[in-house]
């Protein structure tokens, strides 16, 4: 028979289920009373703690490029790769950003952008948050945030993002959602500016050397009119020039495109590999029509085998200075929509749906409670099998001398635990 009072389980037989029962049924006051307690104690820890509320604001990332002259160079690049290509369909730092840096959708850029140091920054000090969140480093301050009050996530069929703040006060956790979305279109629109400066300069400059190259050209062909006398080209020479003029002029375009490009991807870019494809076909159709003029250029078939030399002298010069002269206009274009993005304001960042004024409380406290006494049940659960085993090694004399063992290899470190506790309590 098995006395309540002494060990369950005895030596002389196999452990049983029910042995295992009759352990609970003996530590089952203290299990239970445990479990109540740290249950009721998480309750009025919760129940004592500040009320959140919670906010959600969705918005739709820029779906095109923010300024006119990228769009321009976009335009100009769907002529060969239609649609525009990744980054003209994503918008500023859009597809080929975020492909780029192996992000799934454009929308992932944005959100990384939001929760940024530099935007988290600005919201902690706009909202003076180092107090409340009771912090003293800015780190520590940043990772509490994003970790327990907001956040951001990009949707995954819609390509939308949501902003989700929780705060103490229903007023402040809105204005923070609506400090977000306005923290980010400020940084896009720097960004923005900062791109349209470098374009700019860089189309000024160029703009600068296709000036000087007409008048080069326009020089050589006065000279040329001046020892020779002006020549009649026929309609067909005319327009066999004008052919090879737009070729070289969309040649040309095209590879400032590609320049552009480059100060923004790598040359592994499917945009500029797609760029310098079409620009190796022109270049081609380019050598075609220069070295065979006696074939048909497009509509246009030229005798030319029975032009004179000066009258190709003349044709060459003709169509030099057409493709400088159409050249120049096109940068000169650039340049002005380039100054006009840096004049303009543009909002960036479409917001679908508000921050609205949080009514109920986020802050769950039941269920909390109810978790935290489930674990201390199944903790104390353990904790009353350890003791029953602790209580049969005493009661074994072989057990007793095992302990007695391992309680002398670990009293070095007990010593070392009641030093250093010693040396905090006079701290």
């Amino acid at each position: 028979m098995v006395n309540p009072g002494n060990n369950p389980i005895q030596d002389d037989r196999q452990p049983h289920m029910l042995d295992k029962v009759i352990i609970l049924a003996k530590y089952s006051r203290m299990i239970i009373s445990t479990s109540a307690a740290v249950a009721v104690l998480t309750f009025l820890y919760l129940f004592c703690s500040p009320n959140l509320y919670q906010t959600t604001a969705r918005l739709l990332p820029p779906q095109q490029n923010l300024t006119l002259s990228a769009q321009m160079l976009d335009t100009l690049g769907a002529r060969i790769s239609p649609g525009g290509g990744a980054a003209g369909q994503a918008g500023l730092m859009g597809g080929a950003a975020a492909s780029l840096l192996g992000l799934k959708s454009p929308a992932e850029m944005y959100v990384a952008m939001m929760t940024s140091d530099l935007i988290l920054d600005h919201i902690i000090d706009r909202f003076h948050l180092m107090k409340p969140l009771r912090k003293r480093y800015r780190e520590d301050a940043r990772e509490k945030l994003l970790k327990k009050y907001i956040k951001i996530t990009a949707g995954k069929k819609d390509n939308t993002i949501v902003v989700d703040v929780t705060w103490r006060d229903r007023q402040m956790a809105v204005e923070m959602a609506n400090a977000f979305i306005e923290e980010l279109d400020r940084l896009l629109q720097n960004l923005a500016i900062q791109e349209t400066k470098g374009r700019a300069a860089f189309l000024e400059k160029e703009r600068e050397q296709s000036l000087r190259n007409l008048s080069k050209a326009e020089e050589s062909m006065r000279q040329f009119s001046e020892q020779h006398g002006v020549l009649q080209i026929e309609a067909q020479t005319r327009g066999a020039i004008q052919y090879i003029a737009n070729l070289r002029s969309e040649i040309d375009a095209k590879e400032v495109q590609i320049k552009v490009l480059r100060y923004q991807a790598t040359s592994q870019n499917s945009d500029v590999i797609n760029l310098e494809t079409a620009v190796n076909g022109l270049k081609e159709k380019l050598r075609s029509a220069e070295s065979q003029l006696e074939d048909c250029v497009g509509e246009v078939c030229l005798p030319t085998s029975k032009t004179p030399a000066l009258t190709l002298e003349y044709i060459r010069l003709f169509r030099e200075t057409k493709f400088q002269e159409s050249l120049y206009l096109l940068y000169s274009k650039m340049v002005e929509i380039a100054r006009l993005d840096l004049a303009r304001d543009f909002a960036v960042v479409q917001v679908i749906s508000p921050p609205p004024r949080p009514e109920k409380k986020a802050n769950k406290r039941i269920i909390p409670s109810l978790i935290a006494g489930m674990i201390t049940f199944f903790a104390m659960v353990l904790v009353a099998f350890g003791l029953e085993s602790m209580q049969n090694l005493n009661n074994d004399g072989e057990g007793g001398q095992r302990l007695t063992v391992l309680k002398s290899y670990l009293a070095p470190w007990r010593d070392i635990l009641s030093k250093l506790t010693n040396i905090m309590r006079l701290k």
